[in-house]
């Protein structure tokens, strides 16, 4: 009896193991097969204990979907490290390059990444019971789910500011701002289509007058949002609810502007095919795609979900995203020469 379980077990195991092998294959697994043998995949991720997270998203969406899943299968542990997407890249490329033991999972907005290593079969395919009500349009290469959908806003300290709050982006080259703004420097391709969409909205010459303002420049919404907060700057240019909502929570003056025209982001998550650990990646891919993943992860009023009927969550019909398709490395190279001679 105790030989037949402990077979039991390993067939399992083995069946696991053999199925996310099956799913780097691309042309080998359809892109919505739910796996056969999903418990089996449970089992061995809980023997795997761990799932390693690079992400650019700043941490509260983050946090809360680890404790969410930590009810579920407290036998994983989500251990998780947020920087740039440029860099997070880079280092998960230098992993896979060296074969060392590193991230599981990137989710970041540089789902045009995602999209080039799916095409080259290099991401585990989603397989869990969650696939089936996820909205096709929302799943990229059948490997990478779109999490959220996030608008681009303006922030102000209401305490160093005490003027007309800009409503706008045209509104940042009002005079009395020069000095005051705070923005990023291109840390993703995502903030090269936000610029260019500023140009093709605001006007060819909108980066040379908005130079003109001497905006401080930092890498991204997080450090950003913080110079608002502690008033080194009155306002942020470019932000995300993520970012600065957490700060106002906090009790940081920070009053938050959607503008009319806007933009926004979406952040997808690419399961990464050489992990160390893909039965536990899977696992937590399937949690975040779930009803009680996706209130966890936009539940508070920050960003939108793919699914329908979220509480709390903000419309996904009113945000557009940058299309990051749109700007292949040539392009992106091109745009950040460009714009480093104006900005720099």
């Amino acid at each position: 009896m105790g030989h037949a379980s402990t077979q039991g077990r390993r067939n399992a195991l083995g069946c696991a193991l053999l199925l996310a092998a099956a799913l780097l294959a691309g042309g080998q697994a359809a892109a919505q097969q739910l796996a056969p043998n999903w418990p089996a995949i449970v089992a061995a991720g809980k023997k795997e204990g761990r799932v390693v997270l690079y992400n650019s998203v700043p941490l509260p969406p983050i946090q809360r979907a680890a404790a969410g899943f930590k009810k579920l299968h407290p036998e994983i542990e989500i251990v998780y490290q947020r920087g740039p997407s440029g860099q997070l890249i880079t280092k998960i490329e230098q992993e896979r390059n060296s074969s060392v033991d590193g991230a599981d999972i990137l989710i970041s907005t540089e789902t045009n990444w995602g999209v080039d290593r799916a095409r080259e079969g290099r991401l585990l395919k989603v397989s869990g019971p969650e696939l089936k009500g996820w909205p096709a349009k929302f799943l990229l290469e059948g490997a990478i789910p779109i999490l959220d959908l996030e608008p681009f806003v303006i922030a102000y300290n209401r305490n160093v500011w005490k003027g007309a709050p800009p409503k706008g982006y045209a509104d940042l080259l009002r005079p009395e701002f020069r000095g005051l703004l705070g923005t990023t420097e291109l840390a993703s391709t995502t903030v090269i289509g936000w610029y260019d969409w500023l140009e093709k909205t605001q006007g060819g010459d909108f980066l040379q007058k908005f130079r003109a303002q001497n905006p401080k420049l930092y890498t991204g919404a997080v450090p950003s949002g913080q110079a608002v907060a502690s008033g080194e700057v009155a306002v942020s240019a470019f932000n995300v609810t993520t970012a600065v909502k957490s700060l106002v929570e906090l009790g940081a003056p920070i009053e938050i502007v959607v503008p009319s025209p806007g933009l926004g982001i979406q952040h997808g998550a690419a399961a990464l095919g050489w992990s160390k650990r893909p039965n536990a990646t899977l696992v937590f891919i399937d949690y975040l795609m779930s009803r009680d993943g996706q209130t966890a992860w936009n539940g508070a009023g920050e960003s939108a979900s793919p699914l329908q009927n979220i509480p709390g969550s903000l419309s996904s019909e009113s945000i557009t995203p940058v299309d990051v398709m749109a700007y292949p490395e040539p392009v992106a190279k091109a745009y950040r020469e460009r714009w480093n001679r104006i900005m720099k």
